[in-house]
Parts: C-alpha cells; sequence; structure tokens
C-alpha cells in the first residue's frame, strides 16, 4: 500500500520538482523496512517520514535532519529509541549504562561529514607524516554526540 500512495503521488502532483527533490533525499536519509518491528510497519509513519523529505525539498539541510532526528521510525531503524543517559541510568537503576552511539556514529558518517576528510577537490585530505586518509571525526566524537543526544530524552 505504502508503494502505491507514492506511486501516485510522485506521478499524478503537479509539483514534480519537489517531488523528484524529496525522493532524492530519501535516497540518502535512508529507512529500511527490515529495521523496524514487524508491528510498528504502517504505512502512515513512513508517509509521515516521506512527508519530512518533501516539507523541506527546497529547505536546509539542518532542518531535515533536526526533523528525521525526532522522527519515531528513525529512532527505530537506528536504534536510539528508549535509549538513556548515563545519568539517568545511574539515578535510576544504580547502573553505569552508556548513551546508544548509533545515532551518532550514522549522522556523522552517512548524513553529514563522512569518513574521510576532503579537499576543496573531492580528493582525501592526507596527514603529512603518514601519508593516510585524515579521518573527520573520532570515537570520542561519537561518545560525546550521543551523550549529548541522549541528555535532553532522559
Amino acid at each position: 500500500q505504502r508503494e502505491n500512495v507514492w506511486t501516485t503521488i510522485a506521478v499524478e502532483s503537479k509539483d514534480q520538482l519537489r517531488q523528484r527533490m524529496a525522493w532524492a533525499l530519501s535516497q540518502i536519509l535512508v529507512i529500511v523496512k527490515d529495521g523496524i518491528p514487524s508491528q510498528d510497519r504502517n504505512t502512515e509513519m513512513f508517509l509521515q517520514y516521506y512527508d519530512i523529505m518533501v516539507r523541506n525539498a527546497f529547505g536546509n539541510y539542518f532542518d531535515i535532519l533536526k526533523e528525521i532526528s525526532y522522527s519515531p521510525l528513525m529512532a527505530m531503524h537506528l536504534t536510539y529509541l528508549r535509549s538513556t543517559s548515563t545519568a539517568y541510568e545511574w539515578q535510576a537503576n544504580r547502573i553505569v549504562a552508556f548513551a546508544d552511539e548509533n545515532y551518532a556514529r550514522e549522522v556523522m558518517q552517512l548524513f553529514t561529514i563522512g569518513l574521510i576528510r576532503l579537499n576543496m577537490d573531492g580528493s582525501p585530505v592526507r596527514d603529512p607524516v603518514t601519508d593516510m586518509p585524515v579521518a573527520t571525526y573520532t570515537n570520542d566524537h561519537i561518545t560525546s554526540f550521543a551523550k549529548a543526544w541522549m541528555a535532553p530524552l532522559s
């Protein structure tokens, strides 16, 4: 049913450029159906997620990232649904547990800066000593982002 609704809108809509931009964005900010528990795979949830792309097709990327970050579908897909901060776990359960780092990693690796720092011409920045490509972030960045993301939710 989800595919039928999308096809009808994409083919018959008067705003073809917006629809094509939304589709392109949905190919970058992907939700994989198999990453969603089967009881939560209703059409409406996926259409609401896709509507984020439609609404922001001509907007800025930050607004899209903000909206998808608060999407329940993305929370299920990238496993931060019900993740809690270390402070919350300590206060509530007296255990040391760390915030889920999956979303933090995916935002940096897939949705924004990528793995390797690039020059303006797209070639990799290389370390002058080792001649190896320079990473854009470290595990400390991921851990910090995960902590910052979970703080307001706990």
